[in-house]
């Protein structure tokens, strides 16, 4: 299993940069060490598929209330 600082390294690896065009980063605001002592025991596949959750969440979100607004309309 992959050590923390292989964890940290992965996790900066597989999160997206951020929304395109808004000059921000997903990992301005983001404590990688805390999220890689938090993955101890975690695969590599298995912290990739955390970071691809975590992605896509905000996704959902979105979708979910574009739903809602075309019900409603």
């Amino acid at each position: 299993l992959p050590s923390v600082e292989a964890r940290e390294s992965m996790i900066k690896h597989h999160l997206p940069p951020g929304p395109q065009g808004s000059g921000k980063r997903a990992d301005e605001n983001i404590d990688f060490q805390k999220f890689a002592g938090a993955l101890e025991g975690y695969s590599g596949s298995d912290i990739k598929l955390v970071c691809k959750e975590a992605a896509m969440r905000p996704l959902r979100r979105v979708m979910s209330q574009i739903e809602i607004l075309e019900e409603e309309g």
